[in-house]
């Protein structure tokens, strides 16, 4: 990754974002001891999260996770959610429904009560 060089502007010992911030009126941090007068990412971060904690993933009737498909099936899915007019979500929730009323249809309703984790020293 790259450094970014830091540009001073001599004349009154500001950084280019503290002359913004001075500029639009809004407070200039004060100087500190070292040279490099951003906050640590971490304070950043902190400062710029704008929405309240998530809620617990339980509370919600459904999940987050990321596939990885063909190419052509991403851009058939979003070409089918632009003409249809609904979401990609949507498009994909009514495809996997459909997918898996074929599916339990065929070999019977799937059991998705979690299974008993075996313990690892049973292994050897």
């Amino acid at each position: 990754m790259s450094q970014r060089k830091k540009v001073n502007n001599p004349a009154n010992n500001f950084s280019l974002k503290d002359q913004f911030l001075q500029q639009t009126g809004r407070p200039v941090p004060a100087p500190q001891a070292s040279e490099n007068r951003e906050p640590p990412v971490e304070e950043l971060v902190s400062q710029n999260r704008t929405q309240p904690e998530k809620e617990e993933p339980e509370n919600y009737d459904w999940d987050r996770w990321t596939i990885i498909c063909r190419k052509e099936f991403k851009q058939k899915i979003t070409a089918i959610s632009e003409k249809e007019g609904f979401t990609i979500r949507e498009i994909v929730e009514k495809f996997f429904t459909d997918g898996i009323a074929a599916y339990e249809a065929k070999h019977g309703m799937i059991d998705t009560t979690l299974k008993k984790k075996k313990n690892i020293d049973n292994l050897t």
